[in-house]
């Protein structure tokens, strides 16, 4: 699958999907799962990746019927699941899922299962479990187009109704929300070969089994079977909304050949542009992307910031660390000042933080930034590579936990990056930035001057570094020039000090002509 024709459409879907509880009281038939059932289990999952796994891959195949063929993706927006056949319609349980139909960019079909009291029941698709619009033909009722996913709502904003709150959709894609948010940044099941000249490898989720909430759970429970040309996986999910909704993940996987270059906890977004760019855009908004910035707190309690760019030419960054703390694709900021967009709501996307579970050993957080001359296209990509490839005919235990939040489960008592502002000085050969930092309310000293900066450049030259106070918002501005001279790449780093000690973060940039 390519990456840009699935973000692409996963931009121009609709946001969120809400349904009154008093709905849910209808008498309703409910989506038909079939007859017969089978046992289901953790570890029959794992047992059936791990066969999987001794076989050739061979992606699932669906031959759509001319209907739906060759959809625009107006045209697929218009097919919308009927909300009285949602499994388990009429039944006070605090989840349901509902399905989405194969099409347009998501042709590989889906299996989905419900699993109640340990036993499986496939869903039936239907085409009469869908309503089409105007803008397309019905597909023939004896069509057996299948699913390409499915959304889950439970009571994310009131306790009166169900919200959207997660979606998978597209080979191994699923994106969350937490309260008051729209969606921005995704993640995936596993990256391979991201960026690499061999070309990237996208596994998919082929099977899907739902649990069956109970009256008074807080989580969603979702297994999920993943297959690839390089290897399989057991997925465990249990999903949880709420101000910061949280997934936790827990994947074993099953590779079929050796693999160098893997990313766990791949998150994925979009940085058209921001005032951090070297160049602007003829654009009435000040900024518009997802995220504004990788963080990440290392093995040894160091917190890191990288601005995120779009570069006229592919960039990787990779951060050497071992056993990490955390990372993820952060939106700083927050204000419809920020970007003057009505209709994007920017402001209210997800920042997205991974919490590693256990010792995930020696490898970088590595970053990916690609260019791009549309907003509608992702063009970030964030994950972690182990150092050591992961062997052949054998598993590979990895957990985590993903947190869609406004603001990080965690932060460092020192002060923060709020906001990166690079523009020019009148001359041709000289950048000027200005780095804003905020005082965390439990950050000693960064409220007391005297304050110094630490600017440094791997090439280039940094000059008249100055530190001083915004009137406006208290926070601590730092600026400094900068002469790339001849060179066409390299990275800057800033550190406000106080008394010679650090009291920021590690604010890192990437330079690029």
């Amino acid at each position: 699958m390519n990456r840009r024709n699935f973000i692409k459409l996963a931009s121009t879907l609709s946001l969120a999907a809400t349904l009154s509880r008093t709905g849910w009281a209808q008498s309703a038939p409910g989506a038909a799962p079939a007859a017969e059932g089978t046992q289901f289990s953790e570890q029959l999952l794992l047992t059936q990746a791990q066969n999987l796994a001794r076989a050739a891959f061979e992606l699932p195949r669906l031959q759509l019927p001319a209907e739906l063929d060759d959809l625009s993706s107006q045209q697929y927006q218009d097919i919308r699941f009927r909300p009285e056949n949602t499994p388990w319609y009429s039944e006070d349980i605090p989840f349901k899922p509902q399905f989405f139909h194969t099409g347009f960019q998501y042709k590989v079909p889906v299996q989905i299962n419900l699993v109640d009291n340990g036993i499986s029941r496939p869903v039936v698709y239907a085409t009469n479990l869908f309503e089409y619009g105007p803008q397309l033909k019905a597909p023939p009722a004896d069509s057996q187009s299948g699913f390409s996913g499915f959304k889950a709502l439970g009571p994310l904003n009131r306790a009166s109704a169900w919200d959207e709150f997660l979606s998978f959709q597209g080979a191994s894609y699923f994106r969350a929300i937490a309260t008051g948010q729209v969606y921005g940044a995704s993640s995936r099941g596993l990256a391979i070969n991201t960026a690499q000249p061999a070309g990237e490898e996208f596994p998919v989720f082929r099977t899907f089994w739902i649990q069956k909430p109970a009256q008074g759970d807080r989580q969603m429970l979702i297994y999920a079977l993943l297959d690839g040309p390089s290897l399989t996986g057991a997925y465990k999910i249990r999903a949880e909304p709420g101000r910061s909704t949280i997934l936790d993940v827990e994947l074993t996987l099953f590779p079929r050949k050796v693999l160098t270059h893997v990313g766990l906890a791949p998150l994925t977004s979009m940085f058209y542009f921001g005032a951090a760019d070297p160049t602007r855009l003829d654009d009435f908004r000040p900024n518009v992307h997802s995220s504004t910035g990788l963080l990440m707190w290392t093995g040894l309690g160091e917190w890191l910031w990288r601005p995120l760019i779009n570069p006229e030419r592919i960039q990787y960054s990779a951060f050497s660390d071992r056993t990490p703390k955390g990372f993820g694709l952060m939106q700083r900021e927050r204000e419809f000042s920020d970007y003057q967009d009505i209709d994007a709501r920017f402001g209210d996307r997800p920042s997205v933080w991974v919490e590693p579970i256990g010792d995930w050993g020696e490898g970088t957080v590595d970053l990916i930034e690609l260019p791009t001359r549309s907003e509608i296209y992702d063009n970030v990509v964030a994950f972690w590579r182990p150092k050591t490839p992961l062997a052949e005919i054998a598993s590979h235990h990895f957990r985590y936990r993903l947190h869609w939040c406004w603001e990080p489960p965690v932060r460092s008592t020192q002060a923060y990056t709020l906001q990166t502002r690079v523009g020019a000085l009148g001359r041709p050969d000289t950048r000027l930035f200005v780095i804003d930092f905020v005082s965390g309310s439990s950050c000693p000293g960064c409220n007391v001057a005297p304050f110094a900066a630490d600017v440094r450049t791997g090439a280039g030259e940094v000059r008249n570094v100055v530190v001083r106070q915004v009137p406006a918002t208290g926070a601590q501005r730092v600026t400094f020039e900068f002469r790339p001279g001849r060179t066409e790449q390299t990275d800057l780093r800033c550190e406000l000090k106080q008394n010679g000690q650090a009291i920021s973060e590690t604010w890192i940039y990437r330079w690029t002509l």
